[in-house]
C-alpha cells in the first residue's frame, strides 16, 4: 500500500518525510562541520564564508525554482501513475539544470571578488570570499545535478535513496574538510573542494540509480527533446525562482546593511545564519515531504487528503521550532563562543537570537505553507507573499529604521521580523481560499 495516496495520513507523511528531515539533518550536521573548520581561520574567513554563501543563493535561485517545478511535475505524474512523463520530466529537468549550472560557473567565477566588494566587503574578507566562491563555482554542476535527482526521487516516493546518497557525500566532505583546508593548506578554498568532490560522487551514484534501480521511472524511453515540456517547466519555475532570488537577493541587502556595523557584524550574522540553517533543515523536509505529500494526491483526485497532509505538517514543525527557539534565545551566548573563540562578535549575535528566536514558528508555519502550494504547481502566490513582505517591506525598513531613525543594527532585526510576520499572514490567508486544491500545471 501507497500511505502517500491512501491508507493513513501519518504513515505516508512519516514514509516520505522522515528520510528527507534525517538527510537534512546531516546536512545541518555538516554545515556545522564546515563553520567549525572555516573559524579555525579567523573571523575574516568566516565573513568570507558567509557572504560568499549569500552570493551562492542569489545566483542559485533558478535551479530552486526548476527543483520546486521538478517535485510539482514529476509528484503529480507519480500520483496519477504515468510513469512515462515521470522519466520524461526527470531527464528535462537535469537537461536544463546542466545548462544553468554552467551559466552560474561562469557568472561566478568572472565576477566572485566584484561581488563581494559590492556587498561591502573588507580586502582580506573578499580575498578570501573569492577563493573560496572560485572553487565553489567551478563545481557548482555537482550540486545542481544531484540536488535536481534527489528531488526526482523524493518527488516518486523514494526518500530513503536519495538520503543514503547524501549520508556517503556528507561522510566524505567531512573528511575532505579538514584534509584540504588544514593538510593541503587551501583554507577557505579547501572547504568548496570538500563540498563539490563530495557532492560529485552522490551524484555518480545518483545517475546509477536513476537508470538502473528504479524499474518503475521510465527514463531509457525518452528519447527526443520536448520543448513544450521545457517550456511547462520553465512557467511553474520561474515564479519560484523570482521568489527564491528575492529573497537571496534581499538576504545579499541585509548583509550589506550588516557590514556597516563592521567585520563584527558580519561575522555574528554569518554564524546566526548558519545556525537558523540548522533549524530549518529539519522543517525543509517535512515542507519537501508536504510538497510532495500534496503533489501525489492532487495527482490522484484526492484534495482532501493533501489538504490534511499539510495540517500536519504544520503541527509537528511548529513544535519543533518552538523548542528551537527557546533552545537558541537561552543558550545564544554560547552558541557564538563555540564558532568564534575571539567572542569579537558575541554582543551583535546574542542581540540577533534573543530578537529573531521568539518568531521562529512563524517562519515554520510560513515554510510550510510556501512548499504546499509549491507542490500543488501555485508558485505565483508564494512569490507574491515574498515579494510584498521581503522586498518591498524587510528591505526599506531595514534601512530607514537602522540608519535614519538610528535605531542601529537592533532596527534591522525589527525589519526582519516585521517581514517574517507579513509573510506568514498572506500566505495563510492564500491557502484557507483553497484555490491551491485546483491548480493546472
Amino acid at each position: 500500500m501507497s500511505y502517500i495516496t491512501e491508507g493513513s495520513t501519518f504513515k505516508g507523511f512519516l514514509k516520505i518525510s522522515a528520510p528527507i528531515v534525517a538527510n537534512n539533518v546531516l546536512q545541518s550536521v555538516l554545515e556545522i562541520v564546515d563553520l567549525y573548520f572555516v573559524g579555525r581561520l579567523g573571523a575574516e574567513a568566516i565573513a568570507g564564508v558567509a557572504m560568499g554563501g549569500v552570493i551562492i543563493m542569489v545566483l542559485g535561485s533558478i535551479i530552486i525554482g526548476l527543483a520546486t517545478a521538478t517535485t510539482a511535475f514529476v509528484s503529480r505524474f507519480y500520483g496519477a501513475g504515468d510513469m512515462h512523463n515521470v522519466g520524461k520530466t526527470i531527464i528535462h529537468s537535469l537537461y536544463l539544470g546542466l545548462v544553468f549550472s554552467l551559466v552560474l560557473a561562469l557568472v561566478g567565477s568572472l565576477f566572485a571578488e566584484d561581488m563581494l566588494h559590492l556587498l561591502g566587503a573588507e580586502e582580506e574578507v573578499a580575498a578570501i570570499g573569492a577563493s573560496y566562491l572560485g572553487v565553489l563555482f567551478a563545481g557548482c554542476f555537482t550540486m545542481v545535478l544531484l540536488w535536481l535527482v534527489c528531488s526526482s526521487l523524493q518527488s516518486c516516493g523514494d526518500s530513503v535513496t536519495p538520503m543514503m546518497i547524501m549520508v556517503v557525500a556528507n561522510i566524505i566532505n567531512m573528511v575532505f574538510d579538514p584534509l584540504f583546508i588544514f593538510g593541503y593548506g587551501m583554507g577557505a578554498a579547501g572547504a568548496a573542494l570538500a563540498t563539490v568532490s563530495s557532492r560529485g560522487v552522490g551524484l555518480v551514484i545518483g545517475i546509477w540509480v536513476l537508470v538502473k534501480g528504479k524499474d518503475l521511472i521510465e527514463i531509457s524511453s525518452v528519447r527526443r527533446l520536448d520543448l513544450h515540456l521545457i517550456w511547462r517547466l520553465i512557467r511553474v519555475g520561474v515564479p519560484n525562482t523570482v521568489q527564491s532570488g528575492s529573497r537571496s537577493v534581499t538576504f545579499l541587502v541585509m548583509t550589506a546593511i550588516v557590514a556597516l556595523y563592521g567585520t563584527a557584524a558580519i561575522t555574528a550574522y554569518g554564524i546566526a545564519g548558519r545556525m537558523e540553517l540548522v533549524a530549518l533543515m529539519p522543517g525543509f523536509g517535512i515542507a519537501a515531504g508536504t510538497a510532495i505529500i500534496v503533489g501525489q494526491n492532487l495527482g490522484a483526485r484526492k484534495p482532501e487528503r493533501a489538504e490534511k497532509g499539510v495540517i500536519l505538517s504544520l503541527i509537528i514543525y511548529g513544535v519543533f521550532m518552538i523548542l528551537i527557539s527557546i533552545a537558541y534565545y537561552v543558550f545564544a551566548p554560547q552558541i557564538l563562543i563555540f564558532f568564534d573563540p575571539s567572542g569579537a562578535s558575541l554582543a551583535v549575535g546574542v542581540s540577533y537570537f534573543r530578537s529573531l528566536a521568539p518568531f521562529y514558528p512563524v517562519i515554520a508555519a510560513e515554510v510550510i505553507l510556501s512548499f504546499a502550494l509549491n507542490g500543488a504547481g501555485d508558485t505565483k502566490n508564494p512569490m507574491y507573499a515574498t515579494l510584498i513582505s521581503v522586498v518591498f517591506l524587510q528591505i526599506p525598513l531595514a534601512y530607514y529604521l537602522s540608519e535614519v531613525l538610528g535605531t542601529g543594527i537592533e532596527g534591522v532585526w525589527l525589519a526582519m521580523i516585521i517581514g517574517i510576520v507579513t509573510q506568514c499572514i498572506f500566505l495563510a490567508w492564500v491557502y484557507r481560499r483553497g484555490r491551491w486544491k485546483r491548480t493546472v500545471i
